[in-house]
């Protein structure tokens, strides 16, 4: 059994089991108090990193910081949302892809250099917009279908992300079962 079908068996395990009662409301009150800018959701929460360390990469989201900026920048989740929504206008899957991973990898030193090799494989345009196209039709399983061992160096672990980015960047005009409602 692989880490995966670990971690599955515990999700299984974990929605079989109910938080207790006092949990709930620790909960609820975390969420009045210390966590309050949780409560409406994580799009203020931002990832640090270095644009001049993507230079190299193509398409680059207007949205994120110049690639001349060699000073540690932020990136928030609903800047990544704007940007990816700008991509889904044109259909540009690949920068949607760009915008995510660079959330996804922030400042980790080997991010850019992945995403160099991912956005150079054979095909990987038609790839994004194949899963794109089914997220649209059949939500975010059907995409996660498409994208599944379909480009190499890009593993459940980033292309959720980018799932994640297309759901809040299509308002809800995905199918039903979006990332959001599974």
């Amino acid at each position: 059994m692989g880490r995966q079908d670990l971690a599955d068996v515990l999700d299984g395990e974990m929605l079989r089991r109910p938080l207790p009662t006092a949990a709930v409301t620790a909960l609820v009150a975390w969420l009045n108090g210390a966590g309050a800018r949780y409560a409406v959701g994580t799009g203020g929460h931002a990832v640090e990193y270095v644009p001049a360390h993507w230079s190299a990469i193509e398409p680059w989201p207007a949205r994120l910081a110049e690639r001349a900026c060699a000073q540690i920048c932020t990136v928030s989740r609903e800047r990544v949302v704007a940007a990816v929504r700008e991509t889904l206008a044109r259909e540009d899957w690949a920068e949607a892809l760009v915008a995510s991973y660079v959330w996804g990898q922030g400042r980790t030193g080997y991010g850019p250099y992945r995403l160099k090799e991912i956005l150079g494989t054979s095909g990987v345009g038609d790839v994004l917009a194949q899963a794109g196209h089914a997220f649209r039709e059949e939500g975010a399983v059907g995409a996660y279908r498409v994208l599944n061992g379909a480009v190499q160096g890009l593993g459940p672990a980033f292309f959720t992300k980018y799932l994640y980015f297309l759901d809040a960047g299509m308002d809800g005009a995905g199918a039903e079962n979006s990332i959001h409602g599974l």
